[in-house]
């Protein structure tokens, strides 16, 4: 992993002086060639406590060279960095993700949210046979399917993992409501009768998706680029949804309040084109990540992130969340 000094970070150090996080490194990546799209993804992980810890003492057999594996060389460079501040970059561990998965081989700007779920998934599955599979422990809650027969009642359920929550954005809605419109029944009937296997006919059903169990560390997904069938592409969706650094999300099966760590978000107009950033809390303060360029980011300016009320696509909005349970 290479390391160079950026001026500007160093300048962040002298700034906070005895404020600075303590014990934390501050480090910034290189964008050679348009990976912001992965570096912020990289930089909410490191931050993620959990996920950081186990990589730091993740063990594989020798020789042994996986996405596992350059992570935790990619975070010990980190922590182990002799100055508080620096520039990293991540070109072994992309040149190795791009081997596994050709839609990160080029020069385009990506999808963050795509990146996260693939690098979370290929963690899981190396460790999928492992008794501590962590990535489960952390990422993973679980959610249930519903349909309630309405002439029957007999309730149909199929339980799935989830290691996100994708929100359809809705106007004058907040984080909030997005998440009770998400558990909403819908109404099954017409074309979209349900087959009963106990009537054995088609029925009219209500369906339902609960949240079971809650994980860890909770990952939203605010759906920002839907497909525009007038113009034939997908387009930005730059509607305001205010979100709270405390979250209280009730399940099945428990409740968790959550504190908002990481915001990944998206500037500029299409998913194939714009730029990543992320800020996020550390030890109480908020910074920037701007691939390699570091800086201090005020509460005051949050809700700078929401998106904005009125119809237009070039802005600077929340497109991930990360929280952490308490």
């Amino acid at each position: 992993m290479g390391v160079t000094q950026s001026s500007q970070n160093d300048h962040l150090e002298k700034y906070l002086g005895q404020d600075f996080p303590d014990g934390e490194i501050l480090i910034g990546f290189e964008n050679p060639s348009n990976i912001c799209y992965s570096n912020v993804i990289l930089q909410a992980l490191y931050y993620c406590k959990d996920f950081r810890n186990c990589i730091l003492q993740h063990q594989n057999p020798i020789n042994q060279n996986n996405l596992l594996d350059l992570t935790k060389l990619l975070f010990q460079s980190i922590s182990k960095h002799k100055q508080k501040t620096g520039v990293i970059s991540t070109k072994k561990m992309m040149n190795y993700i791009k081997t596994k998965n050709k839609i990160f081989d080029g020069k385009y700007h990506q999808d963050s949210h795509e990146f996260y779920m693939w690098f979370i998934n290929e963690c899981e599955e190396l460790l999928k046979d492992k008794q501590n599979n962590w990535i489960r422990q952390i990422f993973q809650g679980q959610q249930l399917t519903q349909i309630e027969c309405l002439n029957c009642h007999t309730i149909s359920q199929r339980e799935e993992m989830y290691c996100d929550l994708s929100l359809d954005l809705f106007p004058n809605y907040s984080l909030n409501t997005c998440l009770q419109q998400m558990s909403k029944e819908e109404q099954l009937n017409g074309q979209n009768q349900f087959f009963c296997d106990k009537c054995q006919s088609k029925q009219d059903a209500i369906k339902r998706l609960l949240l079971n169990t809650l994980p860890n560390v909770l990952v939203i997904h605010l759906k920002r680029f839907k497909y525009d069938e007038r113009c034939g592409q997908m387009i930005k969706v730059s509607t305001k949804i205010p979100f709270s650094q405390q979250l209280r999300i009730k399940a099945q099966k428990q409740t968790k309040t959550y504190e908002l760590t990481t915001i990944i978000i998206h500037l500029g107009q299409g998913i194939l084109y714009g730029h990543y950033i992320c800020i996020t809390k550390i030890q109480g303060k908020w910074f920037k990540f701007d691939d390699d360029k570091i800086s201090l980011f005020v509460d005051q300016d949050l809700h700078y992130v929401y998106g904005r009320s009125y119809p237009t696509q070039a802005q600077t909005c929340a497109y991930m969340l990360f929280y952490n349970a308490q």
